[in-house]
C-alpha cells in the first residue's frame, strides 16, 4: 500500500513540473526597487530604496544590493530617526522556470548606521554615527517578468546612546522594476 501511494505521488509531481511551462531567461538583471519597512522591536515605519544587479545560474541568482533605508519611530523620551545603508552580497534561488517564480534569498554584507534623537518636548536633537557593521539578509518573493515582490528581513545589530536602545533590525515589504533580464523567446 505505501509503496502505491508513493508511486502515485511521484507520478503527480512530475506531471505536474512537465505540466509548467520552462522558460529560458536572460542572465543579466538589475531590480531597482522602493519599499515599506516596519522595526523588528517598537512600532514605526519606514522607508527605502534599491538597486541590484543580479547575475543567474539556472535557478540560482548572485547579485550585490545597493540600499538606503530610513525609518522613523518614537519612544516615551525620544522620537528617534534610523538611518542605514547597506552593501550586501545577495543570492536567490528560484522555485520554478515558469512566468511567476517564488524564489527565497540570502543577502551577507555591511550596514553603516545612524540615528537621530530628537527629545518629544523640545526642538534640540542629538546625532549618533554607530559605524559599519556585519549584517544579514533572509528574503522570500515571487519574480514576474518585469516585477519583484519580496519580503525581506534584515539582521543589523543594535547601539546605544544614553539611555536609549536603538535596533536597527527591521521587516521590509518592497516591489522592484527589473532592468533587462527578462524572458528569451
Amino acid at each position: 500500500m505505501k509503496r502505491k501511494i508513493f508511486t502515485l505521488v511521484a507520478l503527480l509531481f512530475s506531471v505536474s513540473y512537465a505540466a509548467q511551462a520552462q522558460y529560458s531567461y536572460k542572465p543579466f538583471r538589475i531590480d531597482v526597487g522602493a519599499g515599506l519597512s516596519f522595526p523588528v522591536t517598537s512600532f514605526g515605519i519606514g522607508a527605502l530604496g534599491s538597486v541590484e544587479p543580479q547575475y543567474s545560474f539556472g535557478p540560482f541568482g548572485v547579485g550585490l544590493r545597493m540600499e538606503y533605508h530610513v525609518e522613523d519611530h518614537k519612544t516615551e523620551i525620544d522620537n528617534i530617526t534610523k538611518f542605514n545603508s547597506a552593501l550586501l552580497l545577495t543570492g536567490d534561488y528560484r522555485l520554478s522556470s515558469g512566468t511567476s517564480r517564488p524564489f527565497v534569498g540570502v543577502g551577507l554584507g555591511s550596514y553603516v548606521t545612524a540615528a537621530e534623537f530628537g527629545e518629544t518636548d523640545e526642538y534640540s536633537s542629538r546625532y549618533r554615527f554607530f559605524g559599519q557593521k556585519a549584517g544579514a539578509m533572509l528574503r522570500a518573493g515571487i519574480d514576474l517578468p518585469h516585477f519583484r515582490f519580496a519580503i525581506h528581513y534584515h539582521i543589523t545589530g543594535s547601539g546605544k546612546l544614553e539611555n536609549t536602545s536603538v535596533n536597527f533590525s527591521y521587516l521590509a515589504f518592497t516591489v522592484a522594476v527589473g532592468i533587462s533580464g527578462g524572458r528569451i523567446d
